[in-house]
């Protein structure tokens, strides 16, 4: 199936393709999206729960890229008609930073694009995070993650005894 993509008024908010609320959702607005990629935004301002320093770590832009992946998911979801479901990050490789922070008040576009996709709701995806400080220089960093959707998240709970 195709997804539809217009860039300049996407369908859904973030509150609507991720299940994460409050402080511990990062993405501000989807930007666009397609069969196998998708863009957002995030500004980082001073209520930013990981806010230290006057910036949120480097390290985190791991999970900016996760919930852009979580958000992509979310679309697919809502085209073919499906609800959003969970999903897991099982891990990264190769992040990269040109920056150990991204400080208060960059607004940063994240893009992932899908590289692979299993049957087994296993899948990778190449992302980016690239924006500029309140000065105005520029930063980028880069990883692949590793993540997984089950096809029912109720049956990861069950025990069998």
């Amino acid at each position: 199936m195709t997804l539809a993509m217009d860039s300049s008024h996407p369908e859904w908010t973030v509150d609507e393709l991720v299940r994460h609320r409050g402080d511990i959702s990062l993405l501000d607005r989807i930007l666009g999206y397609g069969d196998n990629w998708l863009e957002a935004r995030a500004v980082v301002t001073r209520n930013n729960l990981f806010l230290e320093h006057g910036e949120v770590p480097a390290w985190l832009g791991i999970e900016y890229m996760a919930q852009a992946v979580a958000a992509w998911a979310g679309t697919r979801a809502r085209v073919e008609g499906r609800q959003v479901k969970v999903g897991f990050l099982l891990g990264s490789r190769r992040y990269e930073s040109s920056v150990a922070g991204f400080p208060e008040g960059c607004t940063m576009r994240i893009r992932v694009e899908q590289e692979m996709a299993g049957d087994s709701g296993l899948g990778v995806f190449d992302c980016w995070i690239r924006g500029r400080d309140p000065r105005g220089e520029s930063f980028e960093a880069h990883a692949r993650l590793n993540v997984y959707q089950p096809e029912e998240f109720d049956d990861l709970l069950k025990v069998e005894r």
